[in-house]
C-alpha cells in the first residue's frame, strides 16, 4: 500500500464533521444548562454557596468526562491514521477544536452557576 499521496477518506472526513457537529451541540446544551434543586414545596437541602458548589462541581465533572472521551477517541484516530502525516494533522486540529470546544462549554456552565438565583422579585 503507497501511502506517498494519500486522499482523505469520504467517510473519515464525514466521520469528523460529524463528532465537531456533536460538540458544538454539546457545547450549546450545557451553556443552557441549569442546576436545579430537587425540593417540590420550596424547603431544599442546599441554598447559597452550597448551590453554587455544587453546580460548580457538576461543570467540572461533566467537562471531565468529556476530556477524557475525546483523548480516548484522539488516541483512537492516530492510531487509526497509522503513520500518515496528512491524518494526524487534521486529526491534530480536530482534537484542538474538540478540547476547546469542551472548555468553552465548560465556561459557559460555570459562568450560568455565577447567575443562579439572581431573580428580579417583585419588579
Amino acid at each position: 500500500m503507497n501511502r506517498a499521496n494519500p486522499t482523505p477518506s469520504p467517510r473519515r472526513a464525514l466521520a469528523n464533521v460529524a463528532l465537531i457537529a456533536a460538540l458544538v451541540g454539546l457545547a450549546a446544551l450545557l451553556a443552557q444548562c441549569r442546576m436545579v434543586s430537587n425540593d417540590v414545596l420550596g424547603v431544599g437541602l442546599q441554598r447559597g454557596a452550597d448551590q453554587a458548589n455544587a453546580c460548580t462541581s457538576e461543570c467540572t465533572k461533566t467537562a471531565s468526562q468529556q476530556k477524557m472521551a475525546e483523548n480516548a477517541q484522539h488516541r483512537d484516530n492516530v492510531k487509526a491514521c497509522d503513520k500518515d502525516e496528512t491524518c494526524l494533522r487534521q486529526e491534530e486540529l480536530r482534537h484542538e477544536a474538540a478540547l476547546q470546544s469542551i472548555e468553552d462549554a465548560h465556561q459557559a456552565c460555570l459562568n450560568n452557576c455565577h447567575s443562579q438565583g439572581r431573580g428580579t422579585a417583585g419588579n
